[in-house]
């Protein structure tokens, strides 16, 4: 008997090829999944942010920035998550995707339970830096922790390094599309809500705590997962150049969440300092309202210390509650160097004086001692904010009327 060989006949989702499947001697179909993807990309700092020069390589080396097949390999989704833990509703890339768009209107009615959330998956990151060249990866594989950090590998539990070498996560990260908005004593990501403000880091995470188990506010490697995928995909740090200005000055106050709404490209924004915009989905990642950090803090030395996950039910500075310690010397400027390695990522590590933050990461940095953090920049720090804005300058009794916070559920 002459066997004949078929060709695999592929199916794809967008331009991503989610299966092949071909034919078995005797008639049946067999699937045969693709290899995991290992996305790399290769940039200097330089003092010309456009000129930081990605070059990407292993499975992203035939693309280019700002391409939408990042999207594809970052796989976000908008959802709608109720206390229970169940997606209520969901729009993922396979229903709605096309030409980079992420329609999330069909999630603006809510219940009074529900959060509108943006759902990410697994993912595994390996940052190095050699002078000022940055390597980063980001990679769909599994089983390399003595390289690799999962950055929510947590999984439930209240006892996992960063760099987790005996557990590995299986459940997404969700970061809530909108800023907090409090109902009653409770932190929620509703549409057309004004965020609160004027409340301290321990009264965001027990509000966000309010939600049910496993709620909390974003720590901060959750945050430098999307600013990895940001660099990864437009490899220039001067975001509002990229994507828009954001809501970021000449304004007195946080403005309503629901700009975006209307906006069905996941990422979007203007020209102007005046209306929100959102990346991955996510409205106002910077802008609006500066948002609390969890588990990064300076000591009084200005050493940093992070960890992966609330390993104690404390917004505490002492250095026993962490894990990872790495030395920073920024103090208040244009951060003109980022640590570049798994444990420091994008937290500053240098700055010079240029109040028009249009060099470098072009992103204002502060460090002092003794403090807790918050990212990302409000309705009145102008050209500073960015998605690489860290301030780690304030204590744990701030309750200013420009910091809020985001929800996040793992």
């Amino acid at each position: 008997m002459t066997l004949v060989q078929t060709e695999p006949k592929k199916i794809y989702i967008g331009s991503t090829e989610v299966k092949k499947i071909t034919m078995r001697p005797n008639g049946t179909e067999k699937q045969i999944r693709p290899a995991l993807k290992t996305f790399t990309v290769t940039f200097t700092e330089t003092s010309s942010p456009s000129s930081f020069n990605p070059v990407y390589s292993d499975d992203a080396a035939w693309l280019t920035a700002w391409s939408t097949a990042f999207d594809e390999f970052f796989w976000y989704s908008a959802v709608r998550l109720n206390t229970s833990w169940v997606e209520t509703a969901k729009i993922t890339q396979a229903q709605s995707w096309w030409a980079g768009k992420l329609d999330i209107t069909q999630l603006w009615t809510l219940t009074s339970g529900d959060n509108v959330m943006i759902k990410f998956p697994v993912r595994w990151i390996k940052m190095t830096k050699n002078g000022s060249t940055i390597t980063l990866s980001i990679t769909e594989e599994t089983g390399r922790e003595s390289e690799w950090y999962q950055y929510y590998a947590f999984q439930k539990t209240w006892d996992i390094e960063a760099n987790a070498s005996a557990t590995v996560a299986t459940s997404p990260l969700y970061l809530w599309t909108y800023l907090s908005y409090t109902d009653g004593s409770t932190l929620k990501s509703w549409s057309g809500k004004t965020p609160q403000w004027s409340y301290t880091m321990w009264n965001a995470i027990t509000y966000a705590w309010n939600n049910g188990t496993w709620y909390t506010i974003t720590g901060f490697y959750q945050r430098e997962l999307i600013n990895a995928y940001y660099m990864m995909k437009y490899g220039n740090p001067d975001c509002q150049s990229v994507i828009g200005r954001w809501f970021v000055d000449w304004n007195s106050a946080a403005t309503a969440t629901w700009w975006t709404n209307s906006q069905t490209n996941a990422t979007y924004g203007e020209s102007t300092w005046k209306y929100s915009v959102k990346l991955f989905g996510l409205e106002d990642w910077r802008g609006n309202q500066n948002q609390w950090i969890w588990w990064i803090f300076a000591d009084a030395s200005k050493v940093m210390w992070t960890a992966l996950h609330d390993f104690t039910a404390s917004i505490s500075t002492s250095e026993s509650q962490y894990k990872n310690t790495w030395v920073t010397i920024a103090w208040n400027g244009d951060i003109s160097a980022v640590a570049g390695t798994n444990k420091g990522m994008f937290c500053q590590t240098a700055i010079v004086s240029n109040s028009n933050y249009d060099t470098y990461w072009c992103d204002l940095g502060n460090v002092n001692v003794s403090r807790l953090a918050f990212a990302g920049g409000s309705w009145n720090n102008g050209a500073g904010a960015g998605a690489f804005r860290l301030g780690v300058n304030l204590s744990a009794s701030n309750a200013g009327t420009d910091v809020g916070a985001r929800l996040m559920f793992l």
